[in-house]
């Protein structure tokens, strides 16, 4: 549809006409045109606050006379930067969620990182800052009928998912289970066993004390003492490992055998039978060469995907700033 000549010839036109052939360079479309498609002409098209005001308010003039919704509308832009914001935060919360179930909970060190881990995965997914969940007591979260229940001042509530079977209840509790336990039995010993076998005892009845939710662990699996808290960064450090699938690095100890009454129970070991196969001389290091491509290749696209979002964010922002700076003269 194309807009009313009578608009935009008188005074608009020139701007217009800018904005329809920068769209056609970009391969968007001029109309109707989105607020982000709006805002990323706006910073691609530098001028004073006042030629970009009167480039939006030539912009919808168009739209409006076309019958279509303004995209320079203050209303318009906070719309679709709420949306962008909405949309990463479903987005993050759905990967977070993804990648904590995976975690160990139980066996080994590295099980002893996955139930922290979780945890900060989760509140990260819930919108929290690396801030705030670094700073965050053990008081400010409760539980109720599998949900989670942030309060102080986040008042944020996390809910399970039935078909994904997305617990944060339960991943809270695995936590929870382990700051109880090592601050009623300071002992790294006593943890890995009971880790090992996952066998906590239930201290459903202690107190609920004060402490930091995001406690460090060294990487024998020792937890401070006095309990510190990891910092936003440390968090932050922490979750963007998980983001990216770079793993840390965790030295497992050596498992736990306790002495039973002497007796031999074990049962003899046969050696397989050893088949020799026959692979090419370079097998394993074309192998170890594909992996190495392909992660290089996929590591980056949860942070491009991130960077894009952030660029779309701070267009909108912008866009808004100077929107909100003409103090609504209304000729946008």
């Amino acid at each position: 549809m194309t807009p009313r000549r009578g608009s935009t010839v008188g005074g608009y036109s020139y701007q217009w006409s800018l904005f329809v052939d920068w769209c056609a360079a970009a391969d968007v479309e001029a109309l109707p045109a989105s607020p982000i498609t709006l805002a990323e002409f706006l910073a691609e098209n530098p001028a004073g606050d006042a030629v970009q005001l009167r480039r939006v308010s030539a912009i919808n003039r168009a739209h409006l006379d076309a019958g279509h919704p303004a995209p320079g509308r203050v209303t318009s832009i906070r719309i679709a930067l709420n949306s962008v914001r909405s949309n990463r935060t479903i987005r993050r919360a759905e990967q977070y969620k993804t990648i904590a179930a995976r975690l160990p909970i139980s066996g080994s060190t590295a099980a002893l990182f996955g139930r922290r881990d979780a945890v900060l995965l989760v509140l990260a997914g819930a919108g929290l800052s690396y801030r705030a969940i670094a700073e965050l007591d053990r008081t400010d979260i409760t539980t109720d009928s599998g949900s989670v229940w942030i309060d102080g001042r986040h008042r944020v509530g996390i809910a399970p998912n039935c078909a994904t079977g997305f617990e944060p209840a339960s991943i809270w509790h695995r936590w929870h289970t382990v700051l109880q336990f090592s601050e009623c039995y300071p002992s790294t010993t006593l943890l890995a066993e009971h880790m090992q076998r996952n066998t906590f005892p239930d201290m459903s009845g202690l107190p609920q004390r004060l402490g930091p939710v995001a406690v460090p662990i060294d990487r024998w699996g020792h937890l401070p003492l006095p309990v510190t808290a990891l910092t936003a960064a440390e968090v932050g450090a922490v979750i963007a490992r998980h983001r990216t699938g770079v793993s840390p690095l965790h030295t497992p100890r050596r498992p736990i055998i306790r002495p039973s009454d002497g007796a031999d129970r074990s049962e003899p070991i046969t050696a397989p039978e050893l088949v020799a196969a026959k692979l090419d001389s370079g097998y394993y290091r074309s192998g170890v060469e594909a992996r190495r491509r392909a992660h290089t290749a996929l590591a980056d696209v949860p942070d491009m995907v991130d960077d894009v979002e952030d660029r779309i964010e701070k267009l909108l922002e912008r866009t808004l700033q100077l929107l909100d700076s003409s103090a609504s003269g209304g000729s946008t």
